[in-house]
């Protein structure tokens, strides 16, 4: 009897444990999406972090296009590291990402200029994806 009691509180935990994770992947979270498409971009992987922008961003601009203007950019991305998030739902957030960034300003300047920005960005979950909703 008292190996029973061991049993189910064993099974009680694991059950509760499994209620904590909530069937979601870490990396499907709207922070680590945030974070990785940054990632991808600093990466010069351009294409890749297309995927994370919301299905109708995509409808409209030819992947090909936005990954040729991301590459082509005169900023070079160094770190992206989220700042904080606002959800005013559970479908909608307001992310803010500090992005380290150098910059060469011009051709008599020998040197990149350093500095950090926060970037803004709108993220939907759409079908339990989350996806960034370009301004633009």
């Amino acid at each position: 009897m008292r190996s029973f009691k061991y049993l189910l509180l064993a099974a009680g935990f694991g059950l509760l444990a499994g209620c904590g994770a909530g069937g979601v992947k870490k990396d499907d979270t709207v922070d680590a999406r945030a974070v990785k498409r940054w990632e991808l971009l600093i990466a010069h992987k351009a294409a890749d972090a297309y995927e994370y922008l919301t299905p109708g961003y995509r409808s409209t601009h030819p992947k090909e296009l936005y990954a040729a203007a991301m590459s082509s950019r005169p900023v070079k991305w160094k770190k992206a590291e989220l700042m904080d998030k606002d959800c005013p739902d559970e479908d909608t957030c307001n992310v803010r990402i500090i992005v380290d960034f150098e910059l060469r300003i011009a051709a008599g300047i020998p040197q990149a200029v350093a500095s950090s920005d926060v970037q803004k960005e709108k993220w939907l979950r759409i079908k339990g994806q989350w996806y960034h909703l370009p301004a633009q």
